[in-house]
């Protein structure tokens, strides 16, 4: 059985993703508030700067997961993503359900002021407990798939390129191609492509960029290629979305390229210092029980700090234009949360549903 050598830059770019999470969360004006709000084009900007935010988990996981059959069984890797993944997300599920039924949050939980056993099973089966959860959905398909192209590592990592290359066609080229030409060119025939999930490209490219399968210049390029996406992007922000041509641009090529950057920057890190990232490490560990909790901590925030509940809409949809909400309530969000989970998975219940 093969030693696992810890990707520093995993556990930095863990933190990273679940920060762009929270800022996401508070920057929801760019959905429901309009240009004349005064923070309006900034939560555009954080919520394209933001992004990468869950694809970055999505590529994390394929870079320490794909290559499984080197370290344990498939049946061991089962077990542990059952473990990881499927318990806390039945467990969250069920706890969510039970809150949503007298409390109401945004974004993520949805109410159910008539619960059964029957609504409940449906609203599973749909992401209808709390819709930030179709991140459990999305991971789980991925894991199904994951024991078929491992089987490709070896031998066929060109074969894994044109999965991802088939996989941007069909999401992030399409729905620009679509959206640019007013054609209908996305259907659910093809944009979930026979393999998996819309996702399979970002965790088959975190394996690729683990196993510097690109060349430095190709990497480069990719950089390039992404930076100039972001750029388009904000661009668009700024521009109050006015010019179709920069409408509509997949977030693929920038989460690709900040990952490799952060990579890049943590590997130049180790090499000159020979830096451990400890604390990286433990917060990283954090992520998933912040993802989770979050919702209801913003709930807290906003009721005792800002006085203001999703109940009044009105009011609630002012505090979304306020700077401190939408700045200050993700690094407490943060700081808060990642010391409370720390502590409290020294139990070892505790660690069974917020592993």
């Amino acid at each position: 059985m093969a030693s696992t050598k810890r990707l520093y830059y995993v556990d930095v770019l863990n933190c990273i993703a679940i920060y762009f999470v929270l800022v996401l969360h508070t920057s929801q004006l760019a959905f429901l508030g309009n240009a004349n709000d005064s923070n309006y084009i900034t939560a555009l900007i954080l919520q394209t700067l933001c992004i990468p935010a869950v694809y970055i988990f999505f590529m994390n996981s394929g870079a320490t997961l794909l290559d499984y059959r080197k370290k344990y069984s498939t049946k061991t890797f089962i077990i542990k993503r059952l473990k990881r993944v499927g318990v806390p997300f039945l467990v969250w599920s069920i706890l969510y359900y039970l809150y949503d039924i007298n409390h109401r949050a945004y974004p993520g939980p949805s109410m159910h002021p008539n619960p059964s056993f029957t609504d409940f099973i449906n609203s599973f089966a749909n992401n209808d407990i709390n819709n930030l959860f179709w991140f459990f959905y999305s991971i789980i398909a991925l894991y199904l798939f994951t024991p078929i192209i491992s089987t490709l590592i070896d031998d066929h990592k060109k074969v894994l390129l044109a999965i991802v290359v088939a996989s941007f066609v069909l999401t992030d080229l399409l729905n620009y191609l679509s959206k640019l030409s007013g054609l209908k060119l996305m259907t659910s025939y093809i944009t979930q492509p026979l393999l998996t999930s819309n996702f399979i490209g970002y965790f088959i490219m975190g394996y690729l960029i683990k196993e510097e399968f690109f060349s430095r210049k190709e990497e480069n390029w990719l950089i390039v290629v992404g930076g100039l996406a972001l750029l388009l992007s904000l661009i668009n922000d700024l521009t109050l979305r006015k010019f179709i041509v920069l409408n509509n641009i997949g977030p693929f090529l920038y989460s690709v390229a900040l990952y490799i950057i952060v990579k890049r920057g943590i590997a130049a890190i180790n090499n000159k210092q020979n830096y451990q990232f400890k604390i990286f490490s433990l917060l990283s560990g954090a992520s998933l029980g912040i993802y989770i909790l979050h919702p209801i901590f913003y709930e807290i925030l906003d009721k005792y700090l800002f006085h203001v509940t999703p109940y009044d809409w009105p009011k609630f949809i002012q505090l979304m234009n306020n700077p401190y909400q939408i700045f200050l309530v993700p690094v407490i969000t943060y700081v808060v949360l990642s010391i409370l989970i720390i502590l409290l998975k020294k139990s070892r219940f505790v660690r069974i549903i917020l592993p």
